[in-house]
């Protein structure tokens, strides 16, 4: 069969499509270059993705984040009070101080809590400022993930780039993965628009 001819041009083509497929299954969603995968696995449970954005800061495009949660949420109070389990994926888009990404999650917290309800997390606040202070700097393609089970509580994992192992810390407190989800769902949220991209309703 010559190359030219129509049915090695049809052969290619369906490679083409096929291999496209596989590289983007259904429901993956991609944001500034990060893929986030349809569903997660989060223990022996099963996540869907319910939405991601971007995170805007004076500069320009800090990061990316995802929401995954056990059953889709299109509500802000419905995601934050779910019991399910759920996580929030950041992957950063440029290199970033971990002090200033320290600081941005610090305003988020007290921006979007009582003062009684920040009274009860000060030591997780205090050791969570100091496990990400503890990294340095953290460079595009970095992420880190909060995620939440009813067996663990919140766990908190940063990824580095060329990092042996990732760093890991549980809190097991319940009243934390509310607080830190309502940085970025909260009524004041760090970036509005990507506030409706995690509740899938666009940018």
């Amino acid at each position: 069969m010559k190359k030219d001819g129509s049915p090695w041009i049809l052969s290619v083509a369906t490679l083409l499509f096929a291999a496209s497929t596989w590289a983007a299954p259904a429901g993956a969603l991609a944001v500034s270059g990060v893929n986030y995968a349809p569903t997660a696995q989060l223990g022996v449970t099963k996540l869907q993705l319910n939405g991601a954005g971007v995170r805007q800061v004076a500069n320009g495009a800090m990061y990316t984040a995802a929401l995954y949660m056990e059953k889709k949420q299109s509500s802000p109070e419905a995601a934050i009070s779910d019991p399910g389990a759920k996580r929030l994926s950041v992957t950063l888009l440029r290199d970033v101080n971990a002090r200033e990404m320290g600081n941005l999650l610090s305003v988020g917290l007290t921006s979007n809590s009582s003062d009684d309800e920040l009274a009860e997390l000060i030591p997780e606040m205090v050791d969570l400022g100091t496990l990400i202070a503890e990294q340095g700097k953290l460079r595009a393609g970095d992420s880190f993930q909060v995620e939440w089970s009813r067996t663990t509580g919140t766990t908190v994992t940063v990824l580095q780039k060329g990092q042996a192992k990732p760093v890991v810390e549980v809190f097991v407190k319940p009243n934390l993965m509310p607080a830190m989800m309502r940085i970025w769902l909260g009524e004041r949220p760090a970036d509005p628009k990507l506030k409706s991209a995690l509740l899938g309703l666009g940018a």
